[in-house]
């Protein structure tokens, strides 16, 4: 049964678009994208997600909650929702368009910290539209650990990125990736790849 998701009508939506560029003004890196994901960006990345895996659904980068609304329209149960965001702008519209999910406000660098904090010791998968391909090598391996130290077997983490290549350096994260989706109708087109960890040096895409 899918679970029914706010849906803004055009003048909230283009308000979040106002608020989201606002904030890539301030901080580029921080934010990583001008404009909130659209509907087919979420889609396929909630259709990459198998929802029959025990845990939480984690997303990374919250924003406007353009993903967050794929992933509940998807059939994700609000309650096993949980979504990190850095500004507190956006984590306080996530809040209102989306109160029965949980929403932290903070830092991903200490995600391990955060999960731990709300008792989320089991994930089901991660969406992650974070600009991780701009973190130091440091912050990267924060995230990855903490997310792939709770992950199911079988369970994806899965990055947005409109880079050509693995946003993420494989090899020296110890990681297998590949790209699992092409999204040409998001301007600019993007890319969604699938990280798991590798026994042996395993991977595919950017060393």
């Amino acid at each position: 049964m899918r679970h029914a998701a706010a849906t803004p009508d055009s003048a909230v939506w283009s308000g979040e678009k106002v608020l989201l560029f606002r904030h890539w003004l301030r901080s580029p890196l921080g934010i990583g994208a001008v404009l909130p994901s659209g509907a087919a960006v979420a889609a396929t990345m909630a259709g990459e997600l198998n929802l029959s895996l025990p845990g939480i659904v984690l997303e990374l980068g919250g924003g406007t909650g353009s993903l967050t609304h794929g992933l509940l329209a998807a059939g994700c149960p609000p309650e096993r929702l949980i979504s990190v965001e850095r500004e507190p702008g956006l984590a306080a519209l996530l809040r209102r368009r989306f109160p029965a999910i949980r929403v932290i406000e903070g830092d991903v660098a200490a995600l391990d910290d955060l999960l731990a904090a709300c008792r989320a010791k089991r994930l089901a998968g991660v969406v992650s539209s974070l600009p991780i391909k701009w973190f130091p090598i440091a912050n990267q391996r924060a995230v990855i650990g903490a997310c792939f130290d709770r992950l199911d077997d079988g369970g994806p983490f899965l990055q947005l990125t409109n880079a050509l290549v693995s946003p993420l350096p494989v090899s020296r994260l110890g990681l297998g990736g590949r790209q699992v989706a092409r999204v040409w109708t998001h301007f600019p087109p993007v890319q969604i790849w699938r990280y798991w960890r590798a026994p042996q040096r395993e991977f595919s895409g950017e060393r």
